[in-house]
């Protein structure tokens, strides 16, 4: 009787241990008096690596400068040329090298309130030029775009087009070809220029 009776006491004292502990909040057993562990928060993902955005089309050869057939100004600065270069150039700054101030597209601006000369080919120069290099581009099947960024001028950004066929005549003819290559729109800065175009020029 004495065993029946502790057995007892022992099961009442256990479950008023129970309630206890379920009415606190803070702990929360199972039948089997398993209490189930806290699971880690989950690790936000890791962000994607930015892609390179630069990209042409292997084997097309876009070289030489592309000169504006209107004015393109804003504020004293011009733009001189549009150049490219030959396409290893290309290759190499989509492989990673860099050779400042170079890179494979190149917009030059010039500072008309700086005249200070000419050339060897009678071409005015200045002291004052802004050479604007690519953070991205796309160019190939006739399609262009380009987007650079200049501390004076602020963000470039083009669209355009360029003519395959009208660049392998104007190639052919040589100096003095004047032949429309490019089209396209042209965003410097706050400015937008419209209906653009561009002859082609080879080079010394």
């Amino acid at each position: 009787m004495r065993n029946l009776l502790t057995a007892a006491a022992l099961a009442a004292l256990l479950a008023g241990c129970n309630q206890q502990s379920g009415a606190g909040g803070q702990t929360e057993t199972s039948s089997s008096g398993f209490v189930p562990p806290v699971a880690p928060a989950a690790a936000p993902p890791a962000p994607a690596p930015a892609a390179g955005g630069f990209s042409h089309v292997k084997g097309e050869d876009v070289f030489g400068y592309y000169i504006p057939n209107t004015e393109v100004k804003v504020g004293n600065w011009r733009l001189e040329n549009i150049s490219f270069a030959p396409e290893e150039d290309f290759v190499a700054w989509e492989g990673g090298a860099r050779s400042d101030p170079f890179g494979p597209i190149m917009f030059d601006f010039v500072d008309v309130t700086t005249a200070n000369g000419e050339n060897e080919m009678g071409q005015t120069t200045y002291a004052k030029t802004i050479r604007v290099l690519p953070t991205s581009y796309k160019i190939g099947g006739g399609d262009l775009r380009f987007t650079g960024k200049d501390a004076t001028l602020g963000l470039v950004q083009l669209d355009g087009t360029i003519d395959m066929a009208a660049l392998k005549r104007a190639r052919a003819t040589g100096p003095g070809a004047q032949e429309t290559v490019l089209r396209t729109g042209l965003m410097i800065g706050q400015t937008a220029f419209k209906n653009l175009s561009f002859n082609w020029f080879g080079g010394d």
